[in-house]
């Protein structure tokens, strides 16, 4: 394969990762291979790098590399901004899923990072959110969720308790990227009106179970 050909299929990767990015979707290594890579499955380390060095010269933006039970898979990073709350602003958000989404994310966090699906639920409603109605603001609360957790914003796993079988939800990978835990522990402590101080416990990120670099 020539330089050329390299070349230009590190720039392919490069718009590959920014579209997916645009849908808050990882990109699985498969997906590369199907779509960009095409018959140079080999050449995907090279290719990879090079797309890297394309999006933090152009973007600043960094690739980063989860290791899932499904197998590899990238999300970006934009570097030219502060990590915490302010990136989830970007599309497709809009400022009513950002709220929805912190105060899940502040729940999963305050509860360990494992909240059970009817606990979460509980505590929706308390806060006038249904399961079975459409919120004024959020719309169909049930299929927000979805999508966060394939965005990798929150994971959703099925699990068996002494209550029996059910599922839980834990932070996903991206919001380990994208979220800063003093965020979320000052959205909890303005919302209670309390002093942060108060949950230095939760100061934990829970990163002991992930791992994906950049």
């Amino acid at each position: 394969v020539s330089t050329q050909s390299t070349g230009r299929m590190e720039i392919d990767l490069a718009r590959y990762l920014l579209f997916a990015d645009k849908k808050n979707i990882p990109v699985k290594r498969a997906d590369v291979a199907k779509n960009v890579l095409k018959d140079h499955h080999r050449l995907f380390p090279t290719v990879l790098e090079g797309a890297r060095k394309h999006l933090k010269e152009t973007f600043d933006f960094s690739v980063c590399e989860i290791d899932d039970k499904r197998g590899k898979m990238y999300i970006l990073k934009n570097d030219s901004k502060a990590n915490g709350l302010q990136q989830l602003t970007r599309p497709p958000h809009s400022l009513p899923q950002l709220g929805l989404l912190t105060v899940v994310l502040s729940l999963i966090h305050m509860a360990d990072n494992s909240l059970d699906e009817a606990d979460l639920w509980d505590t929706l409603e308390i806060l006038g959110i249904s399961r079975n109605e459409g919120h004024v603001d959020f719309g169909d609360v049930e299929k927000i969720l979805t999508e966060f957790c394939k965005q990798q914003y929150i994971e959703r796993k099925k699990v068996t308790t002494s209550k029996g079988d059910g599922f839980q939800y834990s932070w996903g990978y991206r919001s380990y990227i994208e979220v800063k835990i003093e965020d979320i522990l000052s959205f909890v402590a303005n919302v209670v009106n309390v002093n942060v101080n108060a949950w230095k416990a939760q100061h934990s990120t829970h990163t002991g179970a992930l791992n994906f670099n950049n």
